[in-house]
């Protein structure tokens, strides 16, 4: 004490109770360390379930990919895109709502179709069969489509099935048909104007002004315009896709397909 009867201060126990006091407040309370857990948690989980929906994803526009190779028998593998925002349910349930497809050459026998582009709605793939990653029947329930055919295929494939006529593009809506045909014994050479309408999943064409070289009887060019009427099966079309418009246009043709519940089998 000192000699005015007041305690003595000590200037130690002062300085090691102030830093007790700072070391306190400098600890993280366990509210916060609570809070900061939680968000860490929160975070871990959305990344492992963001990398799962990718490799889910990945894996099954691969095995799409496959199935619509083995299908159809291109040599270059299908483009292939399954969309949506969270993908794992889709997996999980087996059924993919809406699925992007790109092909190309697609051919059968003498036909060959340069590029196919489909929308899939509907896709069945199975869990099993995504983890496992065997190709399978896939069922799809519909389908909606483009595909473009060139007109120096079309031309191949006529030439091959002895059909002596070349088709190539015109004004308008339609095409322009052009050959030599044989008419009654005699050698014919002539053009046409012919419109293009689908039949029963085939490509018609049928002309609707013919323009010859020589005057021609009424009968003999009524036989000139069944020789140059044209019905050509697209067999190629994947996807169990029906033929629904068709459009000309400078190098080929456009042909607009639809297919409801279609089954590929490898």
């Amino acid at each position: 004490m000192t000699g005015g009867g007041e305690p003595a201060h000590d200037g130690w126990a002062g300085s090691d109770a102030d830093g007790a006091t700072a070391r306190r407040a400098a600890r993280p309370r366990p509210a916060r360390r609570t809070v900061v857990l939680g968000i860490s948690v929160v975070l871990g989980t959305l990344l492992l379930l963001w990398g799962s929906d990718r490799l889910a994803r990945w894996g099954a526009e691969s095995l799409l990919a496959r199935d619509i190779q083995q299908a159809t028998g291109v040599s270059t593998r299908p483009s292939v895109q399954v969309n949506g925002v969270f993908f794992l349910l889709q997996a999980v349930q087996g059924r993919y709502d809406d699925v992007a497809v790109a092909v190309r050459e697609v051919t059968s026998g003498p036909m060959s179709v340069d590029r196919v582009e489909a929308r899939l709605s509907g896709v069945h793939v199975s869990f099993h069969d995504l983890l496992v990653q065997d190709p399978a029947a896939v069922w799809i329930e519909r389908s909606v489509g483009e595909a473009f055919l060139g007109y120096d295929d079309l031309n191949r494939y006529l030439e091959v099935t002895g059909r002596p006529l070349t088709v190539g593009a015109a004004p308008g809506e339609e095409v322009r048909l052009t050959g030599t045909v044989d008419l009654l014994g005699q050698s014919v050479s002539a053009s046409a104007l012919a419109q293009l309408s689908p039949e029963d999943g085939a490509l018609s064409i049928a002309p609707t002004a013919l323009d010859t070289e020589t005057d021609l009887e009424e009968a003999s060019r009524l036989l000139l315009g069944q020789r140059f009427s044209l019905r050509v099966p697209l067999d190629p079309l994947p996807f169990g896709q029906e033929l629904t418009a068709i459009e000309g246009v400078d190098d080929g043709l456009v042909l607009r397909a639809r297919g409801t519940d279609v089954v590929i089998r490898p």
